[in-house]
């Protein structure tokens, strides 16, 4: 199957961010566009990184955007079956870094827009294809789209995240935060002569665990929000009174959280444990803030896709996306939609399932040609 061999050929290509690479995959897009005629555009972010667009003009107003991000995360030290830049194929698995985030997903959305344009059908709105560099890491090609071209007529948001072929319509925020205490060294046999930033470091825990029940809230797609102190470092050695101390901590909200808010409640509690005079410096960095994500079920996109999926269900994802950068206060209608499978993101010996894939790629066009107007069946 063609289709698939173009999926292998993607998967072939080490984007793994850091670095990224992702001009390798947007020139192996460009090679595809040029066999048969469709107008591309490629836009360098830095060095080997770029973003690459296509965009299919319709007689109208409006923009459907169909994004999905070239770069993956790095393999990892396990050992996988088959290399992960093999594009292996075992039954009806295909194994690969990136098979199911998400150049399944990529794939899939490229060959619907191929497909569109190969037939040359009249549609009523712009068809849009985005693939992104950086959303591994920090969506610098969503934030470059965003700040070049701007999202003014895009009427729906089509992100090809892996989401096992369910209708997804929103994602969870998630805000990472460190908290670095300042103290003061000593000898370890003369403890009091310094501040220690690592047994100040317990009032803190205490306060985040505190926080982690008082802010918990569930809501349905999207589940429970939550909160996790997931690194903790200080210390020189056995005999020195540590200065200083650091914890990172993983946030995931659900709406009507409000970032700033958690933020400046944890900041007035760590002024409060550190309000004494023997008490050491602290500091709060953000790492990342990403809000969520959340579409009506009842809106057209939404509506149209489980039409075609001829399902009555919606779904949330703890994970975020790109949506969080181009979308972040929700205006423009989102779906989450692809055929990989979210439990294997980032995991050895990532793989989709072939018939999934082949599925999605029928999905997007028929998607496609629903929202820009045109009739795609005598069913309608």
């Amino acid at each position: 199957m063609k289709a698939v061999k173009f999926l292998q050929e993607m998967i072939q290509i080490d984007s793994c961010n850091p670095p990224g690479n992702e001009h390798e995959v947007a020139k192996f897009l460009a090679e595809r566009c040029e066999k048969t005629g469709i107008p591309y555009t490629i836009t360098e972010i830095e060095p080997n990184r770029s973003n690459f667009q296509i965009e299919l003009k319709g007689e109208g107003k409006g923009k459907i955007l169909f994004c999905g991000h070239m770069d993956t995360v790095l393999p990892g030290e396990i050992p996988w079956i088959y290399s992960p830049y093999s594009g292996e194929i075992e039954g009806d698995k295909l194994y690969g870094r990136g098979a199911s985030d998400m150049k399944s997903g990529l794939s899939a959305m490229f060959l619907a827009v191929e497909t569109l344009f190969n037939e040359q059908i009249k549609l009523e709105k712009d068809i849009v294809f985005l693939a992104t560099a950086g959303e591994e890491v920090d969506s610098c090609g969503a934030r470059e789209y965003l700040q070049d071209e701007g999202l003014e007529n895009v009427e729906a948001l089509i992100i090809g995240e892996p989401t096992n072929e369910k209708v997804v319509v929103g994602h969870k925020g998630a805000l990472w935060l460190e908290i670095i205490l300042h103290g003061k060294t000593a000898h370890g046999a003369m403890p009091n002569r310094g501040i220690n930033a690592v047994e100040w470091m317990k009032p803190v825990m205490e306060m985040i665990e505190s926080l982690k029940r008082k802010w918990k809230i569930s809501s349905e797609p999207l589940g429970e929000s939550s909160m996790a102190i997931t690194m903790l470092q200080g210390g020189v050695q056995t005999n020195v009174i540590p200065d200083r101390a650091s914890m990172k901590i993983d946030i995931r909200s659900i709406p009507p959280q409000s970032h700033e808010q958690l933020l400046n409640e944890i900041k007035r509690n760590l002024k409060e444990i550190f309000s004494s005079e023997d008490a050491p410096d602290f500091s709060v960095m953000k790492l990342l803030d990403r809000p969520s994500i959340l579409t009506e079920k009842s809106h057209k996109l939404i509506t149209t896709a489980l039409q075609l999926k001829e399902e009555d269900s919606v779904h949330g994802v703890s994970y975020y996306t790109d949506a969080a950068v181009l979308n972040p206060a929700s205006l423009i209608p989102t779906l989450i939609y692809g055929p990989g499978d979210e439990k294997l993101a980032h995991q050895p010996n990532e793989y989709v399932d072939i018939y999934a894939y082949m599925r999605s790629i029928v999905f997007y066009k028929e998607l496609a040609l629903r929202l820009a107007g045109q009739p795609i069946s005598s069913k309608e």
